[in-house]
């Protein structure tokens, strides 16, 4: 397993409740970065399978979170 994405909301009291996949092995190490979620209707179309196709994602939205706008072809070509 080279990536575990998953989502949980914060409590209360600041806790998070997560059940590990079984074929994480005990023992090992991982991880673990929090950061906000960003509402993005991408991942409902497309799904990276590379560390580059989620480091281009990121770019994306870092982009976009930026102030930057998403723009169509015409406005590319200019």
């Amino acid at each position: 397993m080279n990536r575990l994405v998953f989502e949980t909301e914060v409590t209360v009291d600041h806790r998070l409740r997560i059940t590990l996949p079984d074929e994480l092995p005990a023992g090992c190490k991982v991880k673990v970065t929090v950061e906000p979620a960003i509402e993005d209707d991408i991942l409902q179309h497309y799904q990276p399978r590379t560390e580059l196709g989620w480091k281009m994602l990121a770019a994306r939205r870092a982009y976009l979170e930026g102030g930057g706008k998403l723009m169509d072809w015409d406005e590319i070509s200019a």
